[in-house]
């Protein structure tokens, strides 16, 4: 266990990292109109941007995660922040689209080893009846990225470029790194001796990678071929991972584990429902409501704000018993937020949207905390880096699949053409579609939550 001091600097360090991933895909969220027409790109290619960098960090979260068991987390966390610093410099020196998205793919790997790592880091150092708080203020950290990154990208975009918003993180990260490698002694490395299962990693990479692309081509007959072959690759990966000595997921836990398998499973279903919407609110306030990116990115700012507040009493309430009604009192009131929006219209008045946002990001800040604790609850220690990764993988496929709701709706609505005045009406048909699946969504989310709180 860890000193007290120690443990400070070590959350810090671990709530710096956390946050900026969130500075940087909050910064492009609102930025989105701006690099649209400085790369003259739709609204498919500007999608894939945030896309790219879900996919990413989805395809490497389980195998980051138990190369951190074997080689060790703190390591693996100080090299994901390194690439943080390389991705950053591409993204600002970015020439053209493809060039932006492949930064926020390689943001995306660098992401996978921070997320991968940060619970296992502050489970390891913690004791349990601390873990909650932490929790609650790393994921306030990650909050407050998002509010920074809304404020920033508002700001740049409007008086300057989006591309000052990636000068920021390069000597966040360092300092990150330089905290984490000087004050956490020795190495997390519960698994050494045992050695990574490159099959598995392949197997399981490759799936995800399948099932994203095949999402966004649908309905297209290559879209679920796509689809037909990740079911092939998943179908291997199990069959593999049972067979293994060491296995990258031990897929005999999740089968005995009902408390783990159902809070991953609320994870990853609550995610595909409230991730898009940021990016979707974006284009409502600016191009239907015609706000700048200032205004934009204020309000985001505001709920961002809201939500980084309310982490740590979330993370306090999971701590004192019963963190799945927590978890479920946030997943009602996303509920009631998709509810309003999913009859937005252009004669909606504006406190409607804006009064839906603000019960989504409350929603999530009640929901995160608690079924993160319910997840490393359910853990064994020597587990913990894979279990993180896990929970981590789980809610970014969500958010992947949550842009790809959004990709597929707006391929076969706008059908290629960019977002003018005069396509207005087809963003707000291509607004209302989502919002609906996502409110589904939602609902399910409700239901595997409280299974996860009932299960023995």
């Amino acid at each position: 266990m860890a000193s007290p001091a120690e443990r400070r600097y070590t959350i810090f360090a671990v709530a710096l990292g956390s946050s900026l991933a969130p500075f940087m895909v909050a910064g492009l969220f609102v930025a989105v109109p701006a690099v649209g027409e400085e790369f003259a790109a739709d609204p498919v290619t500007l999608s894939w941007i945030p896309t790219a960098f879900f996919l990413a960090a989805a395809m490497f979260l389980i195998p980051f995660g138990r190369i951190a068991d074997i080689y060790g987390g703190k390591r693996v966390f100080s090299l994901g922040l390194a690439v943080y610093v390389v991705s950053a410099l591409a993204a600002a020196l970015a020439p053209a689209a493809p060039a932006l998205i492949g930064a926020r793919f390689l943001a995306g790997i660098g992401a996978a080893m921070v997320f991968a790592t940060s619970f296992a880091l502050l489970g390891l150092i913690l004791p349990e009846n601390e873990r909650g708080a932490a929790l609650g203020i790393n994921i306030a950290a990650s909050f407050g990225g998002f509010a920074l990154g809304f404020l920033a990208g508002g700001l740049l975009a409007y008086y300057s470029t989006w591309r000052v918003l990636f000068l920021v993180p390069p000597p966040v990260a360092l300092l990150a790194a330089g905290l984490i490698r000087r004050h956490l002694r020795g190495e997390c490395a519960l698994s050494r001796g045992t050695r990574p299962d490159l099959s598995g990693i392949a197997l399981s990479a490759t799936t995800i990678l399948l099932s994203m692309v095949g999402l966004s081509l649908l309905p297209a007959v290559q879209g679920a071929a796509a689809l037909a072959a990740a079911l092939a690759a998943l179908g291997a990966f199990v069959v593999h991972e049972t067979r293994t000595a060491d296995p990258l997921l031990d897929i005999r836990l999740l089968l005995r584990n009902r408390p783990l398998a159902l809070a991953n499973a609320a994870v990853l279903v609550y995610s595909a429902a409230a991730s898009a919407y940021v990016f979707l609110f974006s284009l409502y306030f600016q191009y239907v409501r015609e706000f700048d990116a200032r205004l934009a990115g204020s309000i985001f700012l505001v709920t961002s704000l809201v939500t980084a507040s309310l982490v740590g009493y979330a993370g306090r309430l999971s701590d004192r018993g019963r963190p799945h009604l927590v978890a479920a009192a946030g997943v009602a009131m996303t509920i009631a937020g998709f509810a309003a929006l999913s009859l937005i219209g252009p004669a909606t008045p504006i406190a409607v949207p804006v009064a839906a946002l603000v019960l989504i990001v409350v929603g999530i800040a009640f929901f995160q905390p608690p079924v993160y604790t319910l997840v490393i609850g359910a853990a064994e220690r020597a587990m913990y880096g894979v279990v993180s990764g896990l929970v981590e993988t789980m809610r970014l496929l969500g958010m992947t699949a949550s842009m790809a709701v959004t990709i597929v709706t707006f391929a076969l609505i706008f059908e290629g053409a960019a977002i003018t005045k005069t396509t207005v009406p087809l963003l707000l048909l291509s607004m209302q579609t989502p919002f609906r699946i996502y409110l589904g969504l939602a609902v399910v989310s409700l239901v595997v939550i409280w299974l996860a709180g009932r299960a023995p």
